[in-house]
């Protein structure tokens, strides 16, 4: 099988300074899971909760697979962790919103790179976690449809990305995408941490420099191999099964075949806990909570007499 890969996350040795003390400033304010989440410890040991189960309820199809088209990965491992946030709170926790559309990824990689990384990648493509997460939170989200003014976001675009990313961003969008940021973040940085976080709820966006081979085994798994500075969503997790690990989705499209658990989403593969534990030990790893979404609309009655 052929295939061009594409990451996008910096890794440290790829760092200039700048970009590195932006980095330590961001994550220098960042909650630490095993803190912010201390009542939460060991309340995933042995649980099986796949989170994207709950997309799949509320949209009544399979979560579809991500593909990339520039170095912007970190934004597709966020909107993934977003959208199945949004459904989880819907779905699971009951809250009164309803799901309009998949988060859109150019605007978090543009409020990344620009916002919050105040343009320091300017030869490459690529973000980093720290600024991502700050970005959801800080800088709000936008969604897939058509804002009018020429701000269409109904498509992903590869060239739009890189333009927000390099150039900046529609200052018209702020307010909108004011109105839905992600409220709490969490840096995780362990295996069991990440666990926890996706037993209750919590999905993962997680960025190391580990690869994976191109094909699953029989179980559903990828085996570590080689290097990726790459980002992707943790959204299940099966800490009962022989073989304890996370459910991790890619954006590459349909590029991984072979076994598959739980009827995973198409492009995605189970992790190893000792893999998921060193990727996350690279600390530039968020789980995502309170996504302040879209209100459900209630259709006015007329209560006029016949």
């Amino acid at each position: 099988m052929s295939f061009d890969r594409m990451d996008g996350w910096v890794p440290p040795e790829e760092r200039t300074y700048e970009v590195a003390k932006r980095h330590d400033e961001i994550v220098g304010f960042a909650k630490l899971f095993c803190t912010a989440a201390a009542p939460l410890t060991d309340s995933g040991k042995g649980k099986v909760v796949l989170l994207y189960k709950a997309w799949e309820s509320l949209l009544g199809r399979k979560l579809p697979p991500l593909e990339q088209a520039i170095g912007d990965c970190v934004s597709f491992a966020y909107a993934r962790a977003i959208d199945v946030l949004s459904a989880v709170e819907i779905v699971l926790k009951g809250e009164a919103e309803q799901y309009l559309a998949d988060c859109a990824t150019e605007w978090i990689y543009g409020t990344s790179r620009v916002i919050q990384g105040g343009g320091r990648l300017r030869n490459s493509d690529g973000s980093l976690g720290s600024w991502a997460q700050a970005a959801v939170k800080e800088n709000g989200t936008l969604i897939r449809k058509d804002y009018g003014n020429g701000v269409d976001l109904r498509q992903y675009s590869g060239q739009r990305a890189k333009d927000w990313g390099f150039r900046g961003l529609p200052h018209e969008m702020e307010k909108i995408a004011d109105e839905h940021p992600i409220e709490a973040t969490a840096l995780v940085k362990s295996y069991e941490e990440a666990r926890d976080s996706i037993a209750n709820g919590y999905p993962v966006a997680v960025c190391s420099d580990v690869g994976f081979t191109m094909s699953r085994d029989s179980e559903g798994f990828c085996r570590r191999q080689g290097r990726w500075a790459h980002c992707m969503a943790f959204t299940g997790v099966d800490d009962s099964y022989k073989r304890p690990g996370l459910l991790c989705q890619n954006s590459w499209g349909d590029y991984v075949q072979g076994g598959r658990r739980h009827d995973q989403p198409v492009g995605s593969f189970w992790v190893d806990a000792d893999v998921a534990d060193a990727m996350l030990r690279q600390s530039d790893s968020y789980a995502l909570s309170n996504f302040k979404g879209y209100p459900k609309r209630v259709d006015k009655l007329d209560h006029r007499p016949w």
